[in-house]
């Protein structure tokens, strides 16, 4: 295939060696020279002439060789400048719909500093700012992590329970029931599971206006059932790109956009599955798993 390529690109050479060549028939022809001095002239021409082809093959070959490296290595250079630019406009998106959602809380706490306080819910106030700002620092930690994971064996019963004591007062004042059923012993690492599990669970809580969140746990598989306000079926494709919050989530003006985005990639670095099927006003399910 090479030599094919390479007698293409020497076709203006050639022919004109093959003109030099009928020239020089001519010549002899029209002169009536000897024969044998046509002969033994041409195929010496015709040695040189090879020689040089095969001479100047190998300067093309390794010429064509070093211009498919440098071809190569600006398409890996392009491709890593494409996912800094990306990664860099990512961060941009993401820190505008953070800060624009840090204004919820801020401005409730605003509020009852000039009104009345209510404590518990200057601490749900508080609690959003927490998360949303956890989301903040966690995104930066696990796009710029390198040996962070530390993998041991996970009771995903343990876990969650750890977090349901966490949101207990979200249950509690919404009057919301939860029951967490079986076990799963997972090798992975706790705290980043335990992050990415956290937002699935604050989604749940926060949509979830009554009845309540069972959590089923059977070995390869976690399932966070919920009776919430459900997600539109066009909504579910995109849940879990990065400020995208869905119709629902718009209407409610709790959401950002990044809790779902933020599991996701923990959990595709963790190598575990994850999808979510919902019905409006039935409630939302999120399983993930792990072969």
């Amino acid at each position: 295939m090479l030599w094919f390529k390479y007698f293409k690109s020497k076709i203006p050479q050639i022919g004109v060696f093959l003109l030099m060549s009928a020239i020089y028939i001519v010549t002899f022809w029209l002169w009536h020279l000897p024969m044998m001095a046509f002969f033994n002239s041409t195929l010496f021409a015709l040695i040189i002439f090879v020689v040089y082809l095969i001479s100047s093959y190998f300067r093309w070959k390794a010429m064509r060789e070093a211009v498919e490296r440098v071809m190569k290595d600006n398409q890996a250079l392009q491709k890593k400048l494409d996912q800094q630019n990306l990664a860099e406009r990512e961060m941009e998106d993401i820190i505008r719909v953070w800060s624009h959602q840090m204004k919820v809380p801020l401005a409730a706490i605003d509020l009852m500093t000039q009104t009345q306080i209510d404590p518990k819910e200057l601490k749900n106030q508080v609690f959003s700012l927490e998360n949303y700002l956890k989301i903040l620092l966690e995104y930066q930690r696990i796009n710029n992590l390198a040996t962070d994971f530390r993998f041991e064996k996970v009771s995903m019963s343990l876990l969650a329970k750890e977090l349901v004591k966490k949101y207990s007062s979200f249950f509690i004042q919404k009057n919301l029931s939860i029951q967490i059923e079986g076990e799963w012993l997972v090798n992975s690492d706790q705290r980043w599971l335990s992050l990415a599990i956290e937002q699935l669970l604050n989604n749940a809580v926060k949509y979830t206006k009554e009845g309540g969140i069972l959590i089923q746990i059977k070995p390869g598989e976690i399932r966070i059932q919920d009776t919430g306000i459900g997600i539109l079926k066009e909504d579910v494709p995109r849940l879990f790109e990065h400020g995208f919050t869905g119709y629902n989530g718009r209407i409610q003006q709790k959401s950002t956009g990044l809790g779902l985005y933020l599991a996701k990639l923990i959990l595709d670095k963790l190598e575990f599955q994850i999808a979510i099927s919902s019905e409006i006003g039935e409630g939302t399910c999120v399983m993930i798993k792990k072969e």
